[in-house]
């Protein structure tokens, strides 16, 4: 806007004086303030140079040690809850197993004592046949298989999850300069 001297004001001042067109803004300056404008510019181009510096640290550091990147400590925080759901779970198990077993085991003692009895008890008096020794013999057999495969426990294998999968999906992006003019 220019005025009736023929001179245009100052943005910063507003007095119609010699003014210098900002190149960049487009705005008019005064000497005083066109010297003032370019140190402002100059302060904000230093902060953009310190902040491109702590970026390129940030980056250096990204590459000497690529564990310390969020996605990587985000993955390695469920692989560790993941194994201790699935530790908790396989404790439970075997809890469960043992306290079976330690019931399994005395009655399989209280048929094994109850066979040998029969056996002293056969010798002693020396009265047994071939029947009464393939009667034994398959007793001993079937608490033989019982004490390696249990009958009445199983383990099962759930089609549920107990641990959810985890998985990276990377939608493709083109690096170059397009983003820098």
């Amino acid at each position: 806007m220019t005025t009736a001297t023929g001179r245009i004001p100052c943005v910063t001042c507003g007095k119609e004086r010699s003014t210098f067109k900002c190149g960049g803004c487009s705005r008019e300056f005064c000497f005083n303030h066109l010297t003032e404008h370019k140190q402002e510019l100059n302060k904000q181009l230093d902060n953009i140079e310190v902040n491109r510096d702590l970026f390129r640290q940030a980056l250096t550091e990204n590459t000497s040690n690529p564990q310390k990147n969020a996605l990587i400590q985000q993955i390695d925080e469920w692989e560790r809850d993941s194994i201790k759901t699935i530790q908790k779970t396989a404790d439970e198990a075997r809890q469960a197993v043992l306290e079976y077993t330690t019931g399994h085991i005395r009655e399989l003692e209280t048929k094994l004592n109850k066979l040998t009895d029969q056996l002293r008890q056969s010798r002693e008096e020396n009265d047994f046949f071939e029947i009464d020794l393939h009667r034994w013999n398959d007793e001993l057999s079937r608490l033989t298989e019982e004490l390696a495969k249990p009958s009445n426990i199983n383990l099962r294998h759930e089609s549920t999850s107990l641990v959810t999968k985890i998985s990276i999906d990377v939608t493709s992006r083109k690096y170059g300069n397009d983003s820098i003019a």
